[in-house]
């Protein structure tokens, strides 16, 4: 019976471990997005054309992929790497990603012209 008790005992405490050193990570991984977000956010103010942010994208050596953000034009995604995983979620990827407004009435397609009108964290990723 001892040895039952000694067996479930352990295994709280490497869960309960476990669980605190997966809280670290989050939180260290969420203050480096948020650190960057802000970067983008002091260097790209609303407003500024896609060309002007996918120039500045490429100056500080980011890529950067086209994606589908509806309604409107396509938006900008740039990597920012992966949320650490817990016990029932894979990694998530997380980009920043820069929304644009055409500025042609009922623009569907991507132009140098659009205008950025909002930059924030987007996360994809599977839980069970």
């Amino acid at each position: 019976m001892r040895i039952w008790l000694g067996l479930v005992l352990l295994v709280v405490l490497v869960v309960v471990l476990v669980g605190a050193v997966q809280r670290s990570e989050r939180k260290e991984a969420e203050a480096r997005f948020q650190n960057t977000l802000a970067s983008y956010r002091t260097a790209l103010k609303p407003g500024s054309t896609r060309e002007q942010v996918e120039s500045y994208l490429r100056q500080q050596n980011t890529s950067f992929t086209p994606a589908d953000c509806k309604p409107g034009p396509a938006c900008d995604r740039a990597d920012l790497g992966d949320e650490p995983r817990n016990l029932f979620c894979q990694p998530w990827k997380v980009a920043a990603e820069f929304q644009f407004k055409g500025t042609e009435p009922s623009a569907e397609v991507a132009k140098g012209s659009d205008l950025l009108t909002n930059l924030d964290l987007h996360r994809e990723g599977v839980c069970f």
